[in-house]
């Protein structure tokens, strides 16, 4: 069910991208099958990063480097250079102790090879601040960059005073209350806080209350349990020890004189 919930909700995204690209129309089996690649891709790239998280510093919690190198395996960031030849240039370069650093030579080579290492990364930012991500931006109805001022009363005006995406517009038209109430504790809006719930008519104020007796109530259960198994071993021992026959001594020992 939240599967459907989120291709649903990717679908819109897809139409616009396409929308964007000069797209005016397409069929729904294809618009499906987008958006389908679109949402395992999207899996792909968080499973990568999340495995580049745990073999890196053993944490859920990604890192941008993390980031960086799940980007690159599954190909949206795309090096210059391959990781063989990336190690041998590393190795035959000149280090960087040998550049004088009172001319400022050090200084300027460690710019150049920080801009050689990111290239790939500039390469992508910059694609967000392109024509293509702004056309896609207007048709998402989302505001990229600083909008340049246009005439009152014109419709570019109103679009800049009042620019909002899809899903906030359609939460807004089914919400008489306000978006935050209303979608509370679901995958639309925020997680609800926490507060305890209270039980009318039995012998505690709350769940919390019920766990703890029932704790202390398992635990008193098997104390018992655990005395009552020792004192069934030892009586166990002990009629094993009047049971045999030398408990009482040997026969002739019994013979009253």
């Amino acid at each position: 069910m939240s599967s459907d919930l989120f291709i649903n909700l990717l679908r819109p995204a897809v139409i616009q991208i396409l929308r964007a690209q000069g797209f005016h129309g397409a069929k729904p089996s294809v618009v499906d099958t987008l958006t389908d690649i679109t949402a395992r891709y999207i899996v792909l790239l968080t499973t990568r990063t999340l495995e580049f998280s745990q073999h890196n510093h053993d944490d859920a919690l990604p890192s941008v480097t993390d980031v960086r190198l799940a980007m690159q395996d599954c190909g949206l960031l795309v090096p210059t250079l391959t990781p063989s030849e990336e190690i041998w240039k590393e190795m035959l370069r000149k280090p960087l102790e040998d550049y004088e650093e009172s001319t400022g030579a050090r200084a300027n080579e460690a710019e150049r090879r920080d801009a050689e290492d990111t290239a790939d990364v500039r390469e992508f930012v910059n694609w967000f601040e392109s024509k293509a991500n702004k056309e896609l931006g207007r048709i998402a109805s989302l505001r990229v960059g600083k909008p340049a001022p246009q005439p009152v009363g014109t419709t570019e005006a109103l679009d800049q005073m009042e620019m909002e995406d899809y899903l906030t517009t359609l939460m807004k038209k089914h919400s008489k209350t306000g978006v935050e109430s209303r979608f509370k504790g679901t995958v639309l809006g925020h997680d609800l806080d926490p507060r305890s719930i209270k039980i009318e008519g039995g012998p505690v104020d709350s769940i919390n209350e019920w766990c703890r007796r029932t704790r202390e109530k398992s635990a008193k259960l098997a104390e018992t349990a655990q005395e009552k198994g020792d004192m069934d071993t030892e009586l166990d021992d002990d009629e094993d020890a009047l049971g045999s026959p030398d408990a009482f001594g040997s026969p002739d020992e019994m013979i009253v004189e």
